[in-house]
């Protein structure tokens, strides 16, 4: 047995508050005997709960002090001396039995240490309490993000798979877009499918554009330009659908104001032939 992973289990507390059931105290017992930190830590534990006790008390009100000590300080009846009733009038009398003054201070001393008990279970239990109730908020918290993680994992799949999808189709030609003096690492793919005209955009390099510009994909056909649309950066993580381009000779990207423009403005950053 580990006996420092079975003094972590919480067991020395529930003997000492008297939660434990009857089997863990005879088990408990018998480990006493075998084990000296066992009865170290049992002994640390309860020293803990006597200056907790200590650190927090609060003086009883006045009012309570007052009535505690008139119940202790109280006088016993006198009796007659040799003579176990008394006559008034006549009439034979047998006194109340008297409370000795030892019981009654028992009685006060028991119902403090009672008090005094009850107090540091309510706190015991209190704290369990708060420890408990954090521990499950933070497991609420763990699993309210790997929720929104594994959402965010599953769209990037479903996004993945599409994108497989329209890349493997053999009617889409693949136009591998260079960087040009301006930027020459920079580097995108152009997924153009010849049947459907459907035009896709793939950014494997591209700068970061200042704030107010864009980038835009122009289709160069018997050597016009043609907007084939602009690109939002924040949305460039795969492919991204493009205009719809019949036909064309090569594709390029300019760097525009936000919104594109009807002629490209050179200088072109990328460009690549079909």
């Amino acid at each position: 047995m580990n006996i420092q992973e079975y003094i972590s289990s919480g067991i020395i507390e529930s003997y000492v508050l008297g939660l434990a059931s009857n089997e863990e105290k005879a088990a408990f017992e018998q480990l006493l005997s075998v084990h000296p930190e066992l009865q170290q830590a049992k002994e640390a534990f309860e020293i803990s709960l006597e200056r907790h006790a200590l650190d927090n008390a609060m003086p009883a009100p006045a009012a309570i002090k007052q009535k505690i000590w008139e119940a202790i300080e109280l006088s016993p009846v006198a009796t007659l001396a040799g003579n176990n009733t008394e006559r008034t009038d006549g009439i034979a009398v047998t006194p109340a039995p008297v409370r000795s003054m030892n019981t009654v201070k028992w009685l006060a001393a028991a119902s403090v240490i009672l008090l005094l008990g009850s107090t540091l279970l309510n706190f015991y239990f209190y704290s369990q309490y708060k420890n408990t109730s954090a521990q499950l908020s933070d497991l609420i918290a763990q699993n309210q993000q790997m929720a929104s993680n594994n959402t965010i994992m599953q769209t990037r799949l479903q996004q993945y798979e599409s994108n497989f999808q329209i890349v493997k189709d053999t009617n889409m030609a693949v136009v591998a877009m260079k960087g040009q003096a301006v930027a020459p690492e920079s580097a995108t793919t152009v997924y153009w499918n010849k049947q459907t005209k459907d035009v896709y955009l793939l950014v494997n390099d591209l700068p970061q554009p200042v704030s107010g510009k864009q980038y835009q994909l122009w289709a160069i056909v018997d050597g016009v330009p043609v907007d084939a649309g602009t690109l939002d950066m924040a949305q460039a993580n795969g492919l991204v659908k493009m205009k719809n381009i019949p036909r064309a000779q090569a594709f390029a990207i300019t760097l525009e104001n936000a919104g594109g423009s009807k002629t490209p403005t050179m200088p072109i950053y990328v460009v690549g032939k079909t």
